[in-house]
């Protein structure tokens, strides 16, 4: 037997752990610094001091967030509150974005059911990792000396070492990315936390309100728009909430966004095909067999300004423009070719819609500098040239990456020399190759999951690939072109220059990168009820010796079902038009009555205000909310006019994919009364034909009932205008109310 260490019990490392038991050939050590397994994901629903929050979603469904040997609907996704086991009700399934305490339960019952073999030490620290022995030596080359929690230190020796601790293994510090900020006083950081840190705002103001203040988001990744779309939520639920001692806490304020450069902000269900009028989760739209071209080879590393120029205009195609309509310059990625960056982009449901609504505001450049004086700071911006400053922040929240150097700091300088260790590179610290594995100065020492945007189903195939290749099964691929030292070199630096050729993740062809490993491996395929070029990328569509075939099929079936749902029935399709009512509407009514007293039109405005779902007599979970307020002025067939307005909630709950809308109590027009109707929205099929989304609803009023039909002409994720109309007969009414709904134009700014 073989003697293995993994640094690391996060997905990398399990995963990677499981995959050398299988063989049965190695005996495997995992050591973990924290007290539970997970890495990110070690966290429950009560954890408060992990690096997210419980409740935060994963970007991708949980058909990339996973294994092909554990499939998602084995997994409890009940709270630790939930008595659904106690009445009998039908135990809910995990949701297809699954929340950070969902994947730590994933990773517990993966743990469970295969790595009883394994040697898994918690609570324990690598402190030092050198080499004793020359390489190509059968002896244990690789001596590993460890720090428990309580102080104890060991020492052990094995044959083969595998890093797995992970891309984001320490936040970066603020004073990495503020050229200006050396000498400053502790108090000139206060109020200033790392992204990773954030999850309510009581937690920025403890100790009273922020009325009209700004809070400073700095970064231009996927962090900053998920972090400036978390912050403008709390700020839009603690104004709208029935809470009402939320309201006036933050009452005025709002979020200030600097980034370096525009970034696309893509919701978690996007439109299959421009026109198709069927919405699929981004990562099987991104990832499908059919929309990639027959022998394409994989791809990485810096962009062309041709690929440049093609990236940016698929993703404007999915988005519904370049996003010069949501209000904000700095959003808008101007010129083409060589002076037009990569493009980046941030996976979060509100961002865009909040930035329509004014509640974050976004600037351009990057923050040099930041000054506190009497409990708030400024912040000076540079931009093409030019210095601004951002006044009245009273709290800063920087998303401007991890610092990778600490799961690599305990090898030993030696180690570091032959992986072209750069402390001071913070996307590329080491120099590796065969899809991002081993540097072949050091061979007995493997990297997995140690790259900046790290999708599972690639952990677990590294993994493989790795223990291939120690056991001699496989040698070593033909180098990619992307992968030579000279061009990572080139890339290292580029990348510290902030050049424009260097995309977000530039290892990112995840389709190919598994399948160029899978053929380098003589993996065969499972397809499941898929065709072989039909569906999207799987671990599950990977087979060996050891796949647990039950649950890579059982995978595949759901994936499958989830698939031709959405594409042939319009599931989420209702989630993707709520999301695209947020914010504000121009209206205009045309009430048709038999009763001429009632005949008129209204003009005024509405708004949809997200904030988080509340409960009612109803008992019923919702997923999301939006509290619809409208206001206008009526004016009847005989010219008379008087004020009107209206409120009613709008509900989505994702068990069963529908999208409902509910009065409010007449005493209290914040709270939940009773239900009006759900929408049944037509198929994606009809939905061609009619040209729009279209959905109806019906409900009886004491004697009178409502026919009700929303006309919702989406492009792509945005809705610019749509139409409701209610046809109402009766015994006591008899009337026809059309109301056209028109976004106000946005003045750039």
């Amino acid at each position: 037997m073989k003697s293995v260490c993994i640094v690391g019990a996060g997905p990398a490392g399990l995963v990677t752990a499981k995959t050398f038991l299988d063989t049965e050939q190695f005996d495997v050590t995992i050591y973990e610094k924290h007290d539970r397994i997970g890495g990110i994901w070690a966290l429950d629903e009560d954890t408060q001091d992990a690096f997210l929050s419980p409740f935060t979603p994963t970007n991708l469904s949980k058909f990339t967030v996973g294994f092909s040997d554990l499939d998602w609907n084995e997994i409890d996704a009940r709270s630790k509150s939930s008595t659904s086991s106690v009445n009998g009700a039908k135990k809910p399934r995990v949701p297809l974005y699954p929340k950070a305490h969902h994947v730590n339960r994933y990773l517990e019952e993966y743990t469970r059911r295969y790595l009883t073999d394994a040697k898994i030490c918690l609570s324990t620290k690598v402190i030092s990792a050198s080499r004793t022995c020359k390489y190509g030596s059968d002896s244990a080359c690789w001596s590993i000396k460890t720090e428990s929690h309580t102080g104890h230190h060991g020492q052990e020796t094995f044959e083969h070492f595998v890093l797995a601790s992970g891309f984001f293994s320490r936040p970066r510090s603020i004073g990495h990315d503020l050229p200006d900020a050396s000498g400053k006083n502790e108090k000139d950081y206060s109020k200033i936390i790392h992204s990773s840190r954030f999850r309510v705002l009581a937690d920025l103001f403890p100790r009273g309100p922020a009325q009209d203040t700004n809070i400073l988001i700095i970064g231009g990744g996927n962090s900053a728009g998920e972090t400036a779309a978390a912050v403008a939520m709390q700020l839009s639920n603690a104004r709208w909430s029935p809470n009402k001692g939320q309201t006036q806490r933050y009452q005025g304020c709002k979020v200030i966004h600097v980034t370096p450069r525009p970034m696309y902000a893509i919701p978690p269900f996007v439109e299959y095909e421009e026109g198709s009028r069927s919405y699929v989760p981004v990562d099987l739209k991104l990832y499908d067999y059919s929309k990639r071209p027959q022998g394409m080879e994989s791809y990485g590393g810096q962009q062309v300004p041709q690929v440049r120029d093609i990236v940016h205009k698929s993703i404007q195609t999915m988005v519904g423009g370049d996003q010069a309509d949501l209000g904000s310059n700095a959003l808008v990625s101007n010129g083409e070719g060589a002076d037009r960056g990569t493009a980046y982009v941030a996976l979060t449901e509100t961002y865009s819609e909040f930035v329509r609504s004014g509640l974050i505001e976004v600037n351009a450049g990057r923050v040099l500098d930041l000054n506190y004086l009497d409990s708030l700071h400024s912040a000076v911006i540079a931009h093409d040239g030019q210095q601004s400053t951002v006044e009245n922040i009273s709290a800063v929240i920087y998303a401007t990456g991890y610092d990778p150097t600490s799961a690599i700091d305990f090898l030993d300088d030696d180690v570091k020399t032959a992986l072209d260790f750069d402390s001071t590179s913070m996307r590329l610290p080491v120099l590796l190759e065969q899809w991002q594995t081993v540097n072949r100065r050091v061979p007995d020492l493997a990297f997995v999951g140690m790259y900046e945007g790290p999708y599972w189903p690639m952990m677990e195939i590294q993994g493989r690939l790795t223990a291939s290749r120690w056991l001699g099964e496989t040698a070593y691929a033909e180098q990619r072109p992307f992968e030579t030292v000279s061009r990572l070199e080139e890339m290292r630096l580029s990348m510290q220059r902030k050049g424009l050729d260097v995309g977000q993740f530039w290892f990112n062809d995840y389709l190919g990168y598994c399948e160029d490993i899978a053929d380098h491996l003589g993996l065969s395929r499972l397809h499941g009820k898929f065709g072989p070029k039909q569906g999207c990328t799987s671990p599950a569509r990977f087979k060996t010796a050891n796949t647990q075939v039950s649950q890579a099929q059982a995978i595949l079936d759901d994936l499958h079902e989830t698939w031709f749902a959405c594409i042939d029935k319009g599931r989420y399709v209702p989630r993707a038009v709520l999301r695209a009512l947020h914010g504000e509407w121009n209206i205009s009514r045309r009430i048709e009555s038999t009763d001429l007293a009632y005949s008129g039109t209204l003009q005024g405005s509405a708004n949809f205000h997200p904030r988080f779902p509340t409960a009612d007599k109803s008992d019923k979970v919702f997923d999301l909310e939006y509290l619809y307020i409208e206001s206008g002025t009526f004016t009847n067939a005989s010219r008379l006019e008087m004020k009107a307005s209206r409120r009613y909630v709008y509900r989505y709950a994702e068990q069963d994919d529908t999208l409902s809308i509910w009065f409010v109590k007449p005493d209290n027009d914040l709270e939940v009364d009773y239900l009006f109707h759900n929408l049944a929205f037509v198929s994606p099929v009809d939905a061609r034909k009619a040209g729009t989304c279209v959905a109806k609803a019906d409900h009886l009023c004491v004697e009178d009932m409502y026919w009700t039909k929303y006309t919702l002409p989406m492009e792509a994720i945005v809705l610019r205008k749509f139409e409701i109309e209610h046809v109402v007969k009766g015994p006591h009414k008899d009337y026809t109310s059309t109301t056209r709904y028109t976004r106000p134009a946005k003045r750039p700014r």
